[in-house]
């Protein structure tokens, strides 16, 4: 199992990302959502999508566990309800949301 980082911003609309910076695979993983914890969501809602699109298109995904990490510079919003640390396991189908 490879791990990935997956670096998590907010934007100066308030909005947070998360994303794979890495290249590796063909295809990228990213996750949007008004607080950290709904991008990290949504970032395993869209792993759980490309997992499918690669399988039903013949390819394996590759067995892949994130690590999250906020972006340099990056201030931890006094209301945040979620923390990095708390989503920084392996991929896990049961965290995926349907994404909308």
């Amino acid at each position: 199992m490879k791990t990935e980082k997956v670096i998590i911003e907010v934007s100066t609309d308030g909005l947070y990302s998360a994303y794979m910076p890495s290249d590796d695979y063909g295809f990228g993983l990213a996750g949007y959502g008004e607080t950290e914890k709904e991008a990290i969501d949504d970032f395993y809602a869209a792993v759980s999508e490309m997992k499918e699109l690669e399988e039903a298109d013949g390819r394996t995904f590759p067995d892949l566990q994130f690590q999250f990490e906020h972006a340099v510079g990056y201030v931890v919003p006094e209301s945040a309800s979620c923390c990095v640390a708390e989503d920084s396991e392996g991929y896990n189908e049961d965290k995926s949301e349907a994404r909308q």
